[in-house]
């Protein structure tokens, strides 16, 4: 039976203590209060995904990271405590791939099959709705077949194309499933060539604004293709979204080791000139670190001589430290007894509010996500927006504002538009801001303030076209699509004094087939 492997020897957790930690709370701050005893938890777990009995010792032991837990018994935490289908199974698979010490090909089923892989094909290569579920069970009857041979030769390709165009416009659960699908895919001994083009091709054409995600999808994959589809992008960029995924991709391949001598040269000369700044930039300087950490040899080359005395370069704003800790301490206050909270909570607060890695972010700020403490951190980083300071203090809102855009629910979509389209708020902010809204109840943005927001944005960038402003506007139209608003996106598209950018990304929200759109909300 394959497991949850990996632990840490480092302070921070490994990847077997945060699995281990997500089911504990889950059980200890569930609805259920017969559940939240182990002996009761115990007996009541054989059924449903798993088909033995386990003992109180087995479970401890589960949740406390000693041993690895099969993967059928985390879909049976789900039935348990009657938490929503695939929430942990598919959160466990994103933190197991993304802390894995190299490229993954997960082969475990989660349970038995429901659906048969015959009948998934044919529902995934014609225009009938795919839930994220569907593209789990698919994904996970391909990958169980390394062998597998998919009819008419076109199959491969026709899977990755839909499956991407599903992914870039789904968000939470649906998104975490169809992402995770992908990496299976990419990594499937016979299609992973295909699936790489495929991925390479659609972040590369029409100018693509959601070829971050899609090029960046690259990171976890081994093949020879994947890498020096990457390396282009970084050298020769598509786009300049492109180019952000692959600065980002490239933090997990010089960890893997897939570049080669003289590959990793070409990646130091490419990132001796860049520059990063503005909202797609920030990744280049801690990319740089990294590369030079894992390659000393060229570390002048990327960061020349440092001071001796020079800061350390992931020192935490003495603010953001501050914010970090009354976050921490909001949540704390509220937790029942008896949860036993190794330090692991205290720490993915950390990653997710100061990582210099946005992956690291994003990665904790899902698994915190899939925890009961959700909406009591959702509300510690509103606190935290509502004292001005945190406001005019860039280093301090816009990582608040980030998790928010992954942990908040409706009941912050207020402050995130007030923060949109409140004059002195900083660029940087406004942009942040705006970016949540896209995945915090965007569809119940009243008409009045989407227009405002888009004609404040649109004035500001025609006065300075700066590139903040610029990808705020973009961001906005991305919240316009995820919204269903296609009105305002006709609007946006038939303006000519729109930035184009903007007018590019209305018409392609626009052209997105209508079973893709419904597909990606399941």
């Amino acid at each position: 039976m394959s497991t949850l492997g990996g632990g840490s020897t480092t302070g921070v957790p490994g990847r077997r203590m945060r699995l281990a930690w997500l089911l504990r709370v889950n059980r200890l701050l569930g609805q259920d209060t017969a559940l939240r005893s182990l002996p009761g938890f115990a007996a009541a777990f054989r059924g449903g995904a798993y088909a033995r009995e386990v003992s109180v010792s087995t479970v401890s032991r589960w949740e406390t990271g000693v041993t690895p837990v099969p993967w059928a018994a985390v879909r049976r935490y789900e039935e348990l405590l009657g938490l929503p289908r695939n929430l942990l199974t598919a959160t466990a698979r994103t933190v197991w791939r993304y802390l894995a010490p190299g490229p993954v090909l997960d082969t475990a089923p989660t349970g038995p099959g429901a659906r048969d892989l015959e009948d998934l094909l044919e529902q995934a290569v014609s225009d009938d709705v795919m839930s994220g579920d569907d593209w789990d069970q698919l994904a996970e009857g391909i990958c169980v077949r390394p062998d597998v041979v998919l009819m008419p030769s076109g199959t491969w390709y026709r899977l990755a194309e839909r499956l991407v165009e599903e992914m870039v416009i789904a968000d939470g659960l649906p998104w975490l499933l169809r992402f995770e699908s992908l990496n299976r895919l990419l990594n499937h001994p016979r299609g992973a060539r295909t699936v790489i083009t495929a991925c390479a091709e659609l972040a590369a054409g029409r100018a693509r604004l959601t070829a971050v995600e899609i090029v960046c999808a690259l990171d976890n994959c081994g093949h020879p293709d994947a890498t020096a589809r990457v390396l282009d992008e970084l050298v020769s960029p598509s786009g300049r979204l492109a180019h952000r995924g692959a600065v980002m991709a490239c933090f997990r391949k010089v960890s893997y080791r897939h570049f080669d001598p003289e590959q990793v040269r070409l990646l130091t000369r490419a990132l001796h000139d860049l520059r990063g700044s503005g909202p797609v930039g920030d990744q280049v300087e801690p990319l740089r670190r990294h590369v030079a950490a894992a390659h000393p040899e060229h570390h002048r080359a990327l960061l020349g001589r440092t001071p001796a005395r020079a800061a350390p370069p992931d020192a935490v704003p003495a603010a953001l430290a501050a914010a970090v800790r009354r976050v921490t301490a909001r949540v704390r206050s509220v937790e029942p007894d008896g949860t036993n909270d190794t330090g692991v909570l205290s720490a993915l607060v950390g990653e997710a509010l100061t990582s210099a890695v946005f992956d690291v972010r994003l990665y904790a700020a899902f698994l915190l996500a899939a925890t009961p403490y959700r909406a009591a951190l959702a509300d510690a980083c509103a606190a935290e927006l509502a004292r001005p300071a945190a406001i005019r203090d860039e280093e301090v809102a816009v990582p608040l504002l980030e998790a928010l855009r992954v942990l908040g629910d409706h009941r912050h979509r207020g402050l995130l538009q007030t923060l949109a389209v409140r004059p002195g708020v900083p660029r940087g902010t406004a942009y942040a801001a705006v970016r949540a809204l896209g995945h915090v109840a965007a569809g119940h943005a009243t008409d009045a303030f989407l227009r405002e927001a888009v004609a404040l944005h649109q004035a500001t960038w025609l006065r300075g076209r700066d590139p903040v402003t610029a990808a705020t506007l973009v961001s906005l139209v991305y919240a316009l699509g995820m919204g269903a608003r296609d009105d305002l996106l006709t609007e946006v598209r038939i303006r000519p004094d729109t930035l184009p950018e903007a007018r590019t990304a209305a018409d392609q929200w626009l052209g997105i087939a209508g079973h893709l759109r419904a597909s990606a909300l399941l």
